[in-house]
């Protein structure tokens, strides 16, 4: 599969998704895992400066995995997320 959300999936996750099903399987079991691979980028990234835009950046890549991601894997994943930026302020 070409799509660029399975891809990226794959390198975070070092699993083989070869399919929408597989991946929100994955997902769901390695929600803490994305979430410190997403904290990760926010940190890295140039436009990340602070807080509020690491939140945003947050919620930007959960709306990009959107259709891949549910609820509450999405609420545990801004769980373990808030639990690593309180860590790093």
């Amino acid at each position: 599969m070409s799509d660029i959300r399975l891809v990226q999936l794959r390198r975070i996750l070092s699993q083989d998704l070869p399919s929408d099903t597989a991946a929100r399987a994955a997902v769901s079991q390695a929600a803490p895992l994305l979430a410190d691979a997403l904290f990760a980028e926010a940190a890295d990234s140039d436009d990340v400066t602070g807080s509020e835009s690491a939140l945003a950046y947050l919620e930007e890549r959960l709306t990009f995995f959107a259709e891949l991601v549910t609820e509450a894997t999405a609420a545990a994943i801004r769980a373990r997320f808030h639990e690593r930026l309180r860590a790093w302020e």
